[in-house]
């Protein structure tokens, strides 16, 4: 390619011959690159760069994936953290990384606004103000901070604080109607300003105006003092428009709240069943096989519950006597003993922090029930197991040295029942 270039191009322009020849090749690597992105394309498994400052936020597409990513999030129990919420999103559908860190920040977003919401109502009796009002008073209050205004009105009906005011003078003002409300105004401007521009109600606006007009430095037009009352006059209309939509407003905000209510009313009756009912099959398995559910309680010291040794979990788990434990389902192999099966299971107890795996010998019976799942990928199992042998498996630390190994136990499946999708088992 490059000698035909030269070939072309006349003697007197190689610079412009070598420029060509180096675009061609730089488009070259562009596209074979285009190309490679994608066939590959994004993988849920591979973590996604950090972007620099100022990057697009990322789009969340509207598909089946994400419906069921959201649902699940909704499920979540109150107090999960963004890395219990990643995992449950992992388990749950299939969707990219940059797309389930975007949900997980917008139910963490959502979950925030609803408490701050919920938190004000409780405290003040009143929803919070729709959000092109509390945009419309903050602006306000920051032009006050800026001393272009002398102050900002929040009427008493209204149920928002301007942000940075609490440097301000606050004046609350009551019986004064529409006036009525907290006034946040510079040092220069009194309470006895306030109070004396408010004192006769019909003439508020036009004191208030006149207090506005002295702070910017103007004189009181001569035509809005002698006017005012007639100007109040025409505008009646107008300030019974601007009532009965704020009443609209009002009736809305707090059928709003009502139905933010009732939906969060839904949500915590839902999880109250769902406990309940992992209860109820957790202690039918534990009674059916007089199994052991508090054998995380009896390690021999305090350090175990972090950084226990091999005899500590063999003191604890072989007893002989099923013990009760909860995990997800890892995988599912033959035995060589006849019909039997191995399941291997990934712990994940109520108050344990280190890695344990259970491989268990399993009959066809039990094995079935699990293969036919629906869920089996993404449920929580409640198991009864007696455990006959503890090893632990020595791995390489990963590349950022954190430690792989890990505990293995040897026993048989008596039972496995599904509870549904947890990242923390029930209490008992």
């Amino acid at each position: 390619m490059s000698s035909e270039i030269d070939r072309q191009t006349p003697p007197q322009e190689p610079e412009l011959a070598q420029k060509r020849e180096k675009d061609a090749e730089t488009a070259q690597q562009a596209s074979a690159k285009a190309a490679e992105q994608v066939r590959l394309g994004p993988l849920d498994s591979e973590e996604t760069p950090k972007g620099e400052a100022g990057a697009p936020p990322v789009e969340i597409p509207e598909t089946r994936a994400v419906q069921l990513a959201r649902a699940a999030l909704q499920t979540a129990p109150q107090g999960s953290t963004a890395e219990q919420m990643d995992a449950l999103v992992r388990r749950k559908a299939a969707v990219t990384t940059a797309v389930r860190k975007a949900l997980v920040q917008e139910e963490i977003t959502r979950r925030a606004q609803w408490q701050e919401d919920d938190a004000q109502t409780r405290m003040t009796g009143q929803p919070p103000a729709p959000a092109h009002i509390q945009e419309e008073l903050q602006r306000r209050a920051d032009k006050v901070k800026a001393g272009e205004l002398p102050f900002v009105h929040v009427p008493h009906n209204v149920n928002f604080k301007p942000k940075g005011v609490d440097d301000l003078t606050r004046t609350i003002a009551e019986g004064k109607g529409a006036f009525s409300g907290t006034y946040y105004h510079a040092p220069e401007v009194s309470p006895a300003d306030i109070y004396l521009a408010l004192k006769k109600t019909k003439d508020a606006q036009r004191a208030l105006d006149a207090l506005v007009a002295t702070w910017k430095g103007n004189e009181m037009p001569v035509e809005l003092a002698s006017h005012s009352r007639s100007n109040l006059r025409q505008r009646a209309p107008q300030l019974v428009t601007v009532l009965v939509f704020v009443a609209g407003i009002a009736a809305w905000l707090y059928h709003s709240h009502e139905a933010k209510r009732r939906a969060a009313e839904a949500v915590e009756a839902a999880a109250a069943a769902r406990e309940q009912q992992a209860r109820s099959i957790v202690a039918r398995v534990r009674n059916s096989w007089n199994a052991d559910d508090n054998w995380e309680d009896t390690f021999s010291s305090k350090g175990a519950a972090f950084t226990p040794y091999t005899i500590e979990l063999d003191n604890a788990l072989i007893t002989g006597r099923p013990i009760v434990a909860f995990g997800l389902v890892g995988d599912v192999r033959k035995s060589g003993e006849q019909d039997n099966s191995i399941v291997l299971i990934q712990d994940i107890g109520r108050t344990m922090k280190w890695d344990l795996h259970f491989s268990l010998l399993s009959a066809p019976g039990i094995t079935k029930a699990i293969l036919n799942d629906e869920d089996r990928q993404s449920d929580t199992f409640v198991i009864a197991a007696t455990i006959t042998s503890v090893e632990k498996v020595s791995m390489f630390p990963d590349k950022s040295d954190n430690d792989l190994d890990y505990f293995l136990a040897h026993g048989i499946l008596h039972e496995a029942q599904p509870i549904g999708l947890w990242d923390q088992p029930p209490h008992k």
